[in-house]
């Protein structure tokens, strides 16, 4: 697909043809005659009321588009999951680009899946097309490589009943240092408007990241409180004896509370190779750290998670199923 570069937006046409107007006059009054000087002058003072005109309504443009990227950054801040943050971010690359229509893909290896759509037709709800390959060339690819909002005019057939046919803008948003998905706008966009989609996607991959840490978080501390209430007795069977040695609930809370201190994402790779029965020499190989790095994660895990060494770590760690 070769597309050729879209123009900049007329505001910055029509300022560089005044400027250029502008200093022709200018040289033209250099050798003009006293009257043609005059009529020069009139020419002049029309063409620098013009300039400022344009700039002006420049400079109101370039703050409508910045109110509309802290609009669009406001409306991600609290998305509580994945779905809700693509469905947002569909609807405000929607309002921050005017355009009717947005859909946001992940990246599977060299293929593009879409997973969110918008469209500004309240009676229509967009289909979510099939996954495509990512073709040589294509202005995907080149937004890929350069990490660039880019414009194209051929859309891919995937999702022209999706997007529309009238051409499109692209951009690549990175989470974790990655391009992990593709922002497609169905609008061809100006210079001033390509600029803030680029900055919308920088910010959206930060959000990907920032749920993506509080899903683990939240994963890990479920995990923790089901450990902490099969090693504080909570599942044990009731006691017959007339001697009660079941912990108190101030134990289990104060055990609980000990085992919820959470695991860095290094710890939580050590302690998944440690309950593969990996040695300390084996997990040093396979996260390529060394052998006392490797001790220093274990005793930390081991504080963290109250056990007393590896056997009971393994032990009392591990699901009953497993």
């Amino acid at each position: 697909m070769a597309d050729a570069p879209h123009p900049e937006p007329h505001t910055d046409e029509n300022t560089t043809d005044t400027d250029r107007a502008i200093a022709d006059i200018l040289a033209e009054m250099r050798t003009a005659t006293s009257e043609h000087a005059v009529e020069l002058g009139r020419r002049l003072v029309d063409l620098l009321d013009r300039r400022n005109a344009l700039a002006a309504t420049r400079t109101a443009d370039i703050a409508a588009i910045a109110e509309g990227i802290d609009r669009a950054v406001h409306a991600l801040d609290d998305a509580a999951s994945s779905a809700e943050l693509m469905r947002r971010a569909c609807e405000r690359a929607a309002e921050l680009c005017s355009a009717d229509k947005v859909v946001l893909s992940r990246l599977d290896g060299d293929r593009i899946i879409p997973v969110a759509a918008f469209s500004a037709d309240p009676d229509t709800t967009p289909a979510l097309p099939a996954g495509f390959g990512l073709p040589a060339g294509s202005p995907e690819a080149r937004a890929l490589e350069t990490n660039t909002v880019t414009v194209g005019s051929q859309i891919p057939a995937e999702l022209r009943e999706t997007l529309g046919a009238n051409g499109f803008t692209i951009v690549p948003v990175v989470v974790d240092g990655t391009a992990a998905s593709l922002l497609h706008v169905g609008a061809v966009l100006d210079g001033s408007r390509r600029h803030a989609l680029g900055v919308f996607a920088e910010v959206l991959g930060g959000h990907f990241e920032r749920v993506g840490l509080e899903s683990r978080r939240e994963r890990q501390t479920a995990l923790l409180r089901e450990s902490a209430r099969r090693w504080t007795g909570d599942d044990a069977p009731p006691s017959h004896g007339a001697l009660d040695l079941a912990p108190s609930q101030a134990d289990r809370d104060a055990a609980e509370q000990r085992l919820l201190e959470p695991l860095t994402e290094r710890e939580a790779e050590v302690i998944r190779l440690i309950l593969t029965g990996a040695s300390n020499s084996a997990i040093a190989g396979e996260l390529v750290i060394t052998v006392d790095t490797v001790k220093s994660h274990v005793k930390r895990i081991l504080r963290k998670l109250g056990a007393t060494n590896r056997a009971e770590l393994i032990a009392k760690y591990q699901s009953p199923a497993r």
